[in-house]
């Protein structure tokens, strides 16, 4: 066999090089192969359309989704598993792209790929073997039916004398409340990709922030189990696998969205929401959730579920242990050349971090209530959280271990080849891609009280400090420097 044709199938992702007379379908003996597979045939439909990313001067990860025409958008896949194919060209099809059109033009890959249930018919796909710094189109056929075009760019070569890179960033994208006007713009510019940096989906439904005052054309999450927050009623949280490949799901299908996608290759890392609101490691930190010893609540099961949904549908290409049965089965921190110019490093600050310096159940002695989110992570005194910053440090290195593992966000490996890339790194740019600001907010209370006043706000600050007090534990100089920072415009309610 041709080595540009070993096409191979490692369970879930699959791997071809391209070539310029195109790919044909090879197999083994693995059941999950291709061409193991019948084809599949009649209508079908791609309901969240096709995705790139991670592009590198000679790859790309390639994605999408198939179900029958008669199944629903975002219920789980059923029925058997079959093959489809994979369309790859050089040729411009710029005229074609995100329409449902045949591509035209000479094929770098022809592929035949898994369709596999126990995946969701999630097909992930790294083609190798591409020209650095080229343009390429591809689109995915099950059936009688085809994907809309998608398009992406690969990395100038290493060692190649590069003028410019134009690319954005986006983060944050809660399907109730954020701006999704905005991703219309960003599809109508020139990039050469797009950076994600995390909050892709957001675990909560019906949570106190997501109103949909803002985006109101998406209609209402339904979690396919979820647990409530409070009891047995109000805001739930995506628990099982179901729920968070739902919530991908339904996120990707918006049109804006799937623009983007199909126009951009995608260099995406997660953020806490991922996973679970403020999360550190498999721990979720939902006020007033804490075991007898007073330690987060620990979800290993719930991290692994996140894990496995994120990998099954975004397009990166990364590491993921189906057979570990701990919840660090997945590394998701990398890094990108871009020619001369740039050295783009990805990392995750969720996965190996410390516990939050402040624990969430630490109690607030003038009112014997637990701080949770807002006493100990977002609004902190500096000399306070300095000082336990500085115990823990000091306790760690009295009895023998490393320091900054009590307060790193990065963990001890992770750490050292941040470092590691950033002095080897010779471009002329070095960015680093991280999920969670390197600045701390500043509450100047000065400005907020002015900002108050100016606001003619005098009338309705009693009645707001009252209502707040009422939710951290009657801690009223609490409350008023919520209400100051929130009316202000200096502090975010939602992180």
């Amino acid at each position: 066999m041709d080595r540009r044709q070993f096409l191979k199938f490692g369970g879930f992702v699959t791997v071809s090089v391209a070539s310029g007379a195109g790919l044909s379908a090879c197999g083994g003996s693995s059941a999950a192969a291709g061409s193991d597979l019948p084809p599949a045939s009649g209508a079908w439909k791609f309901p969240q359309s096709v995705a790139s990313g991670d592009p590198r001067a000679d790859s790309i990860m390639l994605w999408t989704r198939a179900v029958p025409a008669s199944a629903d958008n975002v219920a789980a896949a059923a029925g058997s598993d079959s093959a489809i194919r994979l369309l790859v060209t050089a040729v411009d099809n710029s005229s074609s792209l995100g329409g449902a059109v045949a591509l035209s033009g000479a094929t770098v890959a022809d592929v035949t790929l898994p369709l596999q249930v126990k995946y969701d018919n999630t097909v992930r796909h790294k083609l190798t073997g591409l020209s650095a710094g080229t343009t390429y189109y591809y689109q995915f056929v099950a059936g009688d039916s085809r994907s809309n075009v998608g398009h992406f760019k690969t990395a100038p070569a290493a060692e190649a004398d590069v003028s410019q890179l134009q690319f954005a960033y986006m983060t944050c994208q809660d399907w109730s409340v954020n701006h999704w006007g905005a991703m219309s713009s960003i599809a109508g510019e020139n990039l050469d990709f797009i950076v994600h940096l995390g909050d892709y989906i957001y675990e909560t439904v019906g949570d106190s922030f997501q109103l949909g005052a803002v985006e109101a054309r998406h209609d209402a999450l339904a979690l396919p189990d979820g647990t409530f927050k409070n009891g047995t009623s109000g805001a739930k949280y995506a628990t099982t696998l179901a729920d968070y490949r739902y919530l991908y799901k339904k996120y990707r299908t918006d049109s804006r969205l799937q623009a983007l996608h199909e126009r951009f290759a995608f260099i995406a890392i997660w953020d806490d929401h991922e996973f679970s609101d403020d999360a550190w490691q498999d721990a979720q930190t939902y006020d007033g959730s804490f075991n007898a010893d007073g330690s987060d609540l620990h979800q290993s099961g719930r991290r692994r579920n996140a894990n496995q949904a994120w990998f099954e549908y975004m397009p990166a290409d990364v590491d993921f242990d189906t057979a570990s049965t701990g919840f660090q089965n997945i590394k998701i921190y990398r890094d990108f050349q871009f020619g001369k110019l740039m050295q783009l490093v990805m990392t995750d600050e969720r996965l190996y971090r410390a516990d939050h310096v402040i624990p969430e159940s630490s109690v607030n002695p003038a009112t014997g209530q637990a701080l949770g989110r807002l006493g100990s992570r977002y609004l902190v005194q500096q000399d306070l959280f300095n000082t336990v910053e500085a115990q823990k440090m000091a306790g760690a290195t009295a009895i023998g271990l490393e320091p900054l593992a009590t307060v790193s966000m990065l963990g001890t490996t992770q750490r050292q080849w941040w470092m590691d890339k950033m002095k080897a790194a010779t471009a002329t740019w070095k960015l680093w891609g991280n999920e969670v600001s390197l600045l701390r907010m500043g509450l100047n209370g000065v400005d907020a009280v002015a900002t108050l006043l100016a606001l003619n706000a005098v009338p309705t600050i009693a009645a707001s400090i009252g209502s707040t007090a009422a939710a951290v534990g009657g801690n009223f100089p609490l409350a008023s420097a919520i209400v100051a920072a929130a009316t202000a415009g200096a502090a975010a309610a939602v992180a």
